[in-house]
C-alpha cells in the first residue's frame, strides 16, 4: 500500500514559503493557486499544503517541527550538502542522544518559523538526552526561548540557540535536542 503523509500549514508570505519549500524538496509545487501551493511528493512520501494567511502568528520551534528520517548517511549527506549549496541555513547535531536514540541530523526553518529536522539513526539509547543539562530545548524554559524568537518575525534567530538553525559549518553541542 504506497501512503503519502498530508500537513497543511497557514504561512504569512506565501511566495517567501514557495521559494523555501521548492528549494528544500528540489521541485516546485504540484499545485499553485493565487492563495494557495501543494507538493504532492513520492521521496519523502509527504503531502504538504501551504495556504496564505497573513494573520498566521509565527510558530515556536517546540511547537511545530517536523521531521524526515533518512535511512542512510549518503542520503543525509546528499539532502545536506544540496541545501547548502543553495544557502539554507542548517544547525547541525551529530551523534545527539535525543528521543531515546542516537542519531546525525540536520534541522532548516521555514519562513514562519517551522522547523524541519532531517535525521537518520546511528543508535539507541537508554535516556531521552545524553545528561540532564541536555534536556534544555525540552524544559519550559527553552520553549519560551524559542518562542519569544520565532514572535519577532523580523528578528534572525541567535546560531546555537536552542532549535534555530545556524551556519552549516556549525556544530551543536553532543547531546541537544528538540
Amino acid at each position: 500500500m504506497k501512503t503519502r503523509v498530508h500537513i497543511d500549514l497557514s504561512v504569512r508570505d506565501l511566495a517567501a514559503s514557495k521559494a523555501f519549500y521548492s528549494s528544500l524538496f528540489g521541485t516546485g509545487p504540484s499545485k499553485e493557486r493565487p492563495d494557495y501551493a501543494n507538493w504532492r511528493l513520492d521521496e519523502p512520501a509527504i503531502h504538504l499544503a501551504l495556504t496564505a494567511d497573513a494573520q498566521t502568528p509565527a510558530a515556536s520551534m517546540q511547537e511545530r517541527h517536523f521531521g524526515i528520517e533518512l535511512m542512510e548517511m549518503a542520503e543525509l549527506l546528499q539532502w545536506q550538502t544540496r541545501l547548502e549549496k543553495l544557502g539554507i541555513p542548517l544547525r547541525l547535531e551529530q551523534e545527539v542522544t535525543c528521543c531515546y536514540a542516537v542519531g546525525n541530523k540536520f534541522w532548516a526553518q521555514d519562513p514562519d518559523g517551522n522547523a524541519w529536522e532531517f535525521w537518520v539513526r546511528v543508535g539507541e539509547a537508554d535516556a531521552m538526552h545524553a545528561s540532564a543539562d541536555d534536556g534544555q530545548c525540552c524544559t519550559p524554559a527553552g520553549k519560551a526561548q524559542a518562542t519569544a524568537m520565532a514572535a519577532n518575525a523580523a528578528a534572525t534567530p541567535k546560531a546555537g540557540s536552542c532549535c534555530a538553525p545556524q551556519a552549516a559549518n556549525a556544530k551543536a553541542s553532543e547531546g541537544s535536542c528538540c
